[in-house]
């Protein structure tokens, strides 16, 4: 996996692509999802990896781990401890990852005691659609205020159409702990359904 914060290419292409989808479906590019029409596309079906990712070693190389959308926790505690992290010294702890309906969950009441994530560029975690015909489209990616308590901010949470990358460094947490990033998602024909992810 490359991290790559600054692919001009990538980054027109992407909101080109917002910008379409915003004369559909309203306002979409300033955090205020608006009015989508139709029912809200779910995650349910779609293929994602999770990936613990940290840019403090400057390696670009994270093993995720793929699994589907469905009922029950897609990543429990043992799977996230034993993603193999870009950093390998750089702190994995017992967090649970889920995917409910159209959000993205991360349960820190499995940890020890308090702890941080290290200062740093990125310390986090990647969460990716794997690119096939029928997997939705990222409109918005935001932090859900009302469950989150993790001191997090709306900037610390980037994404584009297929990936979102939670940026946790210098965040302290404990068992109280969780985060949730709602996700506004299209149906859309994708004529790059073959292409990889594009970087943010």
């Amino acid at each position: 996996m490359t991290m790559n914060y600054a692919d001009p290419s990538r980054r027109r292409a992407f909101l080109a692509l917002v910008s379409v989808l915003g004369l559909v479906t309203g306002c979409l590019y300033t955090r205020d999802p608006g009015h989508i029409d139709g029912d809200p596309v779910r995650m349910d079906g779609v293929r994602v990896e999770l990936i613990r990712h940290s840019a403090a070693c400057g390696s670009a190389e994270s093993q995720g781990l793929i699994v589907e959308v469905g009922p029950g926790v897609e990543y429990p505690v043992e799977a996230v401890q034993a993603l193999k992290a870009s950093c390998p010294d750089e702190p994995n702890p017992a967090v649970e990852v889920y995917i409910e309906d159209s959000a993205v969950v991360l349960d820190f009441s499995e940890v020890a005691g308090p702890g941080s994530f290290p200062d740093g560029e990125f310390e986090g975690y990647i969460l990716d659609m794997v690119r096939t015909a029928n997997a939705p489209v990222l409109l918005l990616a935001t932090v859900d205020w009302g469950m989150t308590t993790l001191d997090v901010f709306e900037d610390d949470i980037r994404f584009n159409r297929d990936r979102v990358e939670i940026n946790l460094a210098g965040v302290r947490f404990d068992s109280t702990s969780v985060l949730k990033i709602d996700l506004y998602l299209a149906s859309v024909s994708d004529p790059g359904a073959d292409e990889s992810s594009g970087q943010m």
